[in-house]
């Protein structure tokens, strides 16, 4: 299974069901997620040479920006719960996630 797969799974474990055109959404999100990541990664660092917590991260981070624009209050998965206003907070998780293998830089995670 190829990385991409790997993070569009994890991200539809987040969702639930979806119909094609919300799945195409997802998988748009993801695909920027996981770009905007790698373009991150300190130099010397794949995602394949930190694969699980990558695949985490660019999950997290293509579904807060999927329900972003879905009507979406509040869903479960398993223990974790979301409510609508969220996903800045699963935005700085993924980042945090990938912290250490990440350009040094600014991150601000909140007040």
């Amino acid at each position: 299974m190829t990385l991409s797969d790997q993070v569009l799974n994890q991200a539809e474990l987040l969702t639930g069901q979806l119909d094609d055109a919300g799945r195409e959404r997802l998988r748009l999100m993801c695909t920027v997620a996981a770009g905007s990541l790698t373009a991150q990664l300190r130099d010397g660092v794949s995602p394949e040479d930190i694969r699980e917590a990558f695949v985490t991260a660019a999950s997290l981070l293509g579904f807060s920006r999927w329900s972003r624009g879905e009507d979406i209050q509040e869903f479960k998965a398993g223990d974790l719960t979301v409510k609508k206003g969220q996903a800045a907070d699963l935005e700085r998780d993924a980042l945090a996630l990938l912290g250490p293998y990440l350009k040094s830089g600014f991150l601000f995670t909140g007040v």
